[in-house]
């Protein structure tokens, strides 16, 4: 199902495919993929992410997977640093937010403390 998404552009069939989450079907799925189709998979996983963020958790499961299963590829592909920069500055934009969330968690938590005390004083 994985390889007829990608050679017909289907992105409701993607859609239907990436909501497996069981490691085994996910495993099981990306170790029949032609090698052919495992950068524009991991660049098709790429664009879901940077269009909805919150997605990242479930489709970082199949992103690992890939990178595990296909490692061999990857590692020894000459241009695969250039064909995976999307995912690169992905993962640079997520990096440089994280520091700016957790300081903002914290304002946050100690706001809700605030509260709290508030609260139990009254």
């Amino acid at each position: 199902a994985v390889v007829s998404t990608q050679s017909t552009g289907d992105h409701a069939l993607l859609e239907e495919v990436l909501h497996y989450k069981k490691s085994v079907t996910v495993e099981k799925t990306l170790g029949r993929l032609p090698i052919s189709h495992v950068i524009p998979l991991i660049l098709a996983i790429t664009e879901k992410i940077e269009k909805k963020p919150s997605r990242g958790g479930e489709l970082n499961i199949w992103l690992r997977q890939l990178f595990i299963t296909h490692r061999s590829y990857l590692i020894s592909s000459p241009d695969v640093a250039a064909q995976l920069q999307p995912l690169y500055k992905l993962i640079d934009v997520q990096l440089n937010n994280y520091p700016k969330l957790t300081k903002l968690q914290g304002k946050l938590e100690l706001l809700l403390q605030e509260k709290r005390s508030d609260e139990e004083v009254t």
